[in-house]
């Protein structure tokens, strides 16, 4: 009989919170509480700040879900990691999706020579014969 009880007493346990699950969100009760998005923008920016980041070229904007959208220029690629993470261990913030820009430096086009039109003079892809070589042939 002892073996019966404790099916007996387990059974119930199981049962009571099977249905405390659904009886809570009956309620109303939410599954995650989200913080207002001005809230939300308001500790992203100041965890940036107390890391040390200029928020004067960053646009921080975020959802009713706390998603969280920054644009903005910043000097190199890992200042970008660096200020995705940041914000992401910021209260309220559920993901951050980031527009952010950096220069990777100034391309230089090759000088062309006078006299030669880069467009018209320049050999088609490819066609590595030169005129000397197919008539030699």
């Amino acid at each position: 009989m002892n073996k019966m009880n404790r099916y007996l007493v387990s059974s119930v346990l199981s049962g009571m919170l099977l249905l405390s699950g659904p009886q809570a969100m009956a309620k109303g009760e939410p599954m995650y509480d989200f913080l207002p998005s001005d809230t939300v923008i308001d500790n992203v920016k100041n965890n940036l700040q107390s890391h040390g980041v200029d928020v004067s070229n960053l646009q921080v904007d975020a959802d009713a879900q706390g998603v969280v959208q920054l644009r903005g220029e910043v000097a190199s690629k890992q200042e970008v990691e660096s200020i995705t993470q940041i914000a992401k261990q910021s209260e309220g913030v559920y993901a951050v999706l980031g527009a952010l820009r950096y220069e990777t430096g100034e391309v230089v086009p090759a000088p062309v020579p006078e006299g030669i039109d880069p467009m018209m003079d320049a050999p088609a892809a490819g066609n590595e014969a030169t005129q000397q070589q197919i008539d030699a042939q």
